[in-house]
């Protein structure tokens, strides 16, 4: 079924009834799920305004002339506002290209709950010097601009109702994304549109779940997956009580976890229950990398503190080894991510060769191919 009907009335009917379904069978703690859908918290700006876009921007539709741009560093980054009309809803983005004017890979990336347009910096300043382009985006409803309203609102953020709108978020994305890549006279002309990859943290993970295909095994479901990508890679997945759901992926998905990845804002303290999702997902393409002393915000990327705020307000302070073992760990994701992404978007065979046989893990760590 589709949630993107011409009209409004029976279209809210629909998406109320899919979700309440879908609230039923996909409920867990560990996914960032309620059992119930709580209520909708108060309308506030995406995030607040994402650095470089005016705060006119999140109140409407960017302007023709499109984004804010960086010149002169490498790589290129640009950013604005896309206005989805069907939902009256404005999504925050940010493109880093590589250097140069070849042909790239892209991939689009959705940050953890609380989190913004800096989700996952890290990551992809390091795909961009290996030549791969990212497309950040910015979930209205579920980014940094809750946590104005203290922990209960964060929570109830973790909703299937935000899970559906951060699903149709990437759609539009990918929308978008092909119909400007037709424009030789834009940036967006260079993205190779058979080589785009998905991948997000935390609940980002969750919607990159979503969108690579998981099954909700309800008729009443709204179909989040989206066809254009070849490959994913999932920072701190869960699978909640319901994974069955998973064996329904069948492109190749990467899996980042660590025995200190517990959730945030959930009374999981390790991370052995994120490990199900390598697990469930079926035999032929898929990976895992497992960091000994990694904790969820190993696996955030910078630029967004949401998960040490959540600690921080249930009194909970990080661990020591993370934070030793933090360039040990970034090290690491940078390099299997990226040729990982090297891989599955570009056929690499030096990059298939390195992950074949991978180098630097410490005691503890694991490299899972299956």
């Amino acid at each position: 079924m589709t949630l993107r009907s011409d009209d409004s009335t029976r279209r809210a009917l629909l998406k109320r009834a899919s979700l309440f379904s879908l609230a039923s069978a996909t409920a867990a703690a560990g996914a960032g799920l309620g059992l119930s859908l709580p209520a909708r918290a108060k309308d506030t700006p995406p995030g607040g305004t994402p650095a470089g876009v005016s705060p006119g921007a999140s109140k409407g539709p960017a302007p023709a002339a499109g984004p804010t741009r960086s010149q002169g560093g490498s790589p290129e980054v640009s950013q604005g506002v896309w206005r989805d009309q069907t939902r009256l809803r404005d999504i925050p983005w940010r493109l880093r290209l590589p250097e140069g004017d070849r042909p790239v890979a892209l991939v689009v990336f959705s940050h953890g709950l609380g989190g913004s347009l800096d989700g996952g910096t890290e990551w992809g300043q390091a795909w961009a010097e290996a030549g791969i382009a990212t497309l950040h985006l910015q979930h209205a409803g579920s980014d940094r601009a809750i946590w104005r309203e203290g922990l209960q609102a964060v929570k109830a953020a973790a909703s299937v109702e935000q899970l559906v709108d951060r699903g149709h978020d990437v759609q539009f994305a990918v929308e978008q994304l092909l119909k400007r890549q037709k424009d030789a006279a834009t940036p967006w002309a260079r993205v190779k549109v058979d080589a785009l990859g998905m991948s997000g943290h935390s609940f980002g993970a969750q919607t990159t779940l979503a969108v690579a295909g998981r099954d909700y095994q309800l008729r009443s479901a709204p179909d989040l997956s989206e066809s254009h990508f070849k490959a994913f890679a999932a920072f701190s997945p869960s699978a909640g009580h319901f994974p069955g759901g998973i064996k329904g992926i069948t492109r190749p998905m990467l899996c980042l976890t660590g025995s200190l990845d517990g959730n945030p804002i959930g009374q999981e303290r390790d991370g052995q229950y994120r490990r199900v999702v390598y697990d469930t997902l079926p035999a032929g393409a898929k990976a895992m990398l497992w960091l000994e002393g990694a904790d969820h915000m190993s696996f955030g990327g910078g630029g967004e503190a949401g998960a040490g705020f959540a600690q921080r307000l249930l009194g909970r302070r990080r661990e020591g080894p993370p934070e030793k073992l933090a360039p040990h760990h970034e090290a690491l994701i940078k390099a299997v991510s990226t040729d990982w992404w090297r891989w599955r978007l570009l056929g690499d065979e030096a990059a298939i060769a390195r992950l074949k046989t991978l180098k630097g893990l410490a005691s503890g760590d694991e490299w899972l191919q299956g």
